[in-house]
């Protein structure tokens, strides 16, 4: 299907559908979601994303609330939660889209607020109770209170296994005590709720529940970190000490925490994946603006060989990226399981996280000073560049991800 010129003009700063290219995967129900989550952020989101950062938060109670009002909150989640599904319903190639239009926001902690639900609330959509649906997912899926996933800790990163944070039961029966702590957790002060990898067993995966806690249980602090990019993201480090927990807020059954949290690993990636190519092509699309306007030497910059050859190798690494997403959108669309799509997904996410990572070098070198400050012209691309540490480390680091693949296929 070929689908009229869409959004930027600039060379490679959009997907090459919306450039009027065929495609075999997006329909015009695609392309009508498309133009309504960019109306969402082009209004709400990208005029204010820089006053924002700086501020290091956003009101994101507020953009909740009018983000479902557009149909862009939870567009994900089932219609009878709450959710608003597009016309077509929904399927991998909207979620791509999805991930895609928030990130053109331009700055990675505004956008990953609107993300981090799905990252933890499928878990109880799957696997919680009626009770858990109707008392802490639906009230989420509406936009009237937010939840974070709270895995990593600070002694273990990447080593889920070897979680230390335990919840044990008290005599009664009646409700768990929750003792450790968990770094890194995105959007910590402006949640509600924290969907908790912890240890109800012994040692191993198998030791390993998920406990649904109250952001403002006595014994919960929650500390911002200062980090080095996402400033409006909230990174935070969430303490539990000797935090009461219903026996009702488990999710599942005991025992059951990493099967089920692996569940949603996947759509995590595709939307880690989705937004680094499109911040790599923010910064394609930022260092040609750049480059059509500076005249050095007597010439413009983007007349320059050198220059034209960066603008070259940033484009082939957004489009390759941009067809690995696709393909595996694709695939995840038309069944392929965890088993099949683990392997893939995470060398896409090393392949879209590189693009990331070269383009925000490129687009730096392109503008010279100008990305060195956090205003004017090179804002976006300095911003960005700060941000690839968190894209290429966030849900897998770029190691963990490349021995994962090889693992899976048992090489």
């Amino acid at each position: 299907m070929r689908h009229e010129q869409f959004g930027s003009e600039v060379p490679y700063a959009e997907p090459a559908w919306y450039r009027g290219v065929p495609t075999a995967f997006y329909e015009k129900r695609h392309a009508d979601f498309r133009n309504k989550v960019r109306a969402y952020v082009d209004q709400h989101l990208a005029p204010y994303a820089d006053a924002w950062d700086e501020a290091g938060e956003c009101p994101i109670q507020e953009l909740r609330l009018s983000a479902h009002a557009a149909g862009v909150l939870s567009p994900w989640a089932p219609a009878e939660m709450g959710g608003t599904p597009p016309e077509g319903g929904w399927d991998e190639f909207m979620f791509v889209i999805w991930a895609d239009e928030f990130g053109r926001c331009g700055a990675g902690g505004v956008a990953i607020l609107f993300f981090i639900t799905y990252m933890a609330l499928p878990h109880i959509l799957h696997f919680g109770s009626d009770h858990q649906k109707e008392t802490i997912a639906k009230p989420i899926i509406e936009g009237k209170g937010g939840i974070a996933i709270t895995l990593t800790e600070p002694q273990g990163g990447s080593d889920l296994a070897n979680i230390k944070t335990s919840a044990t039961k008290t005599a009664d029966g009646k409700h768990y005590v929750v003792s450790g702590s968990k770094k890194f957790i995105t959007g910590g002060q402006c949640v509600d709720w924290f969907s908790t990898l912890v240890r109800t067993g012994g040692p191993g995966v198998k030791g390993l529940s998920i406990i649904v806690i109250p952001a403002n249980a006595p014994g919960v602090k929650i500390t911002k970190l200062k980090a080095a990019g996402w400033w409006a993201g909230n990174t935070t480090l969430v303490s539990f000490e000797d935090v009461q927990v219903p026996v009702e807020n488990l999710v599942g059954m005991e025992g059951m925490g990493f099967a089920i949290m692996a569940t949603a690993m996947n759509g995590e990636r595709l939307i880690g994946c989705a937004a680094a190519v499109r911040a790599a092509r923010l910064c394609l699309e930022t260092a040609i603006s750049f480059a059509r306007e500076r005249v050095t030497f007597g010439k413009k910059l983007s007349e320059s060989q050198v220059v034209r050859h960066k603008f070259a190798q940033m484009a082939r690494r957004c489009e390759a990226a941009q067809a690995v997403v696709d393909n595996l959108a694709f695939s995840m669309k038309n069944g392929a399981g965890p088993v099949e799509i683990g392997g893939p997904m995470a060398l896409a996410k090393v392949e879209c996280t590189n693009a990331h990572e070269y383009c925000a070098r490129e687009a730096s070198q392109v503008l010279g000073g100008a990305s060195f400050l956090r205003q004017g012209k090179g804002q976006l691309v300095e911003r960005l560049a700060r941000e690839v540490r968190v894209n290429v480390v966030g849900g897998g680091s770029e190691e963990i991800m490349l021995d994962l693949a090889m693992r899976m296929s048992k090489i």
